[in-house]
């Protein structure tokens, strides 16, 4: 993300159409769902989930985005569409607003740019297909041994040492992963139990993600072994 964060820095950013969004508070919407996409948005510090309502009432948080990352790249399409989710402010956050215009002019101009974001926009692609993956085919430990870990590398270090601390809900992380709130909760508290994790309001802390990366291949390996036992029998 590194590459494309300072392209769009350097180039984008300065235009005067860009509004830059600052001392946003959790909560805070950037868009919603079937609105009129008319803009990308650049996260320059803090945390966005994108959240997808089904018209039965249903609910699951696609992705969880930080520092150097674009929401609302539904603008970015040739015709006019509006966008699939909603995007809503996890943490304090400055982000940047990039009108649908702006955006294709330095898509025109700047060829670096261009081969930047498709990079990066098949890299999102196949971070959803890897989702879907997870959901079909891993259980709920497995993946929120898979999200927690991936989601600390979006966050800085607590300055008082104690790990990497997520300011996500019981409920946030349930969406996030498909599951049952009731589930995810046992499951982490077991994982607690196992010092993976600290629990606390509407914040999970991880000491150290590593050990999550580890607990989630013990536990491919250990669902490969059932596997196996469960065809042979």
């Amino acid at each position: 993300m590194t590459s494309l964060a300072n392209t769009v820095r350097t180039t984008l950013l300065s235009a005067p159409e860009i509004s830059r969004l600052s001392h946003l508070r959790r909560s805070t919407g950037l868009f919603s769902q079937e609105q009129p996409a008319d803009a990308v948005y650049f996260i320059e510090d803090g945390l966005v989930k994108l959240t997808r309502n089904s018209s039965g009432g249903g609910r699951i948080i696609l992705t969880i985005r930080g520092s150097g990352h674009l929401v609302g790249e539904e603008a970015l399409m040739q015709e006019p569409t509006s966008y699939y989710a909603e995007a809503e402010v996890l943490t304090a956050a400055i982000i940047f607003r990039i009108p649908r215009e702006v955006a294709f002019r330095s898509l025109i101009s700047h060829p670096q740019f261009s081969g930047e974001l498709i990079t990066y926009l098949l890299k999102r692609r196949l971070a959803l297909a890897e989702k879907v993956e997870l959901l079909c085919l891993r259980d709920v430990e497995y993946r929120i041994l898979h999200y927690l870990a991936e989601l600390s590398q979006l966050v800085k270090p607590s300055e008082e040492g104690e790990g990497y601390q997520l300011p996500i809900t019981q409920l946030e992380l349930a969406d996030l992963i498909g599951a049952t709130r009731e589930t995810t909760s046992t499951t982490l508290n077991q994982l607690e139990r196992r010092g993976l994790l600290k629990l606390s309001r509407r914040m999970l802390t991880i000491p150290s993600p590593p050990m999550l990366v580890s607990a989630a291949a013990s536990r491919n390996e250990n669902g490969r072994a059932e596997a196996v036992r469960s065809e042979a029998i």
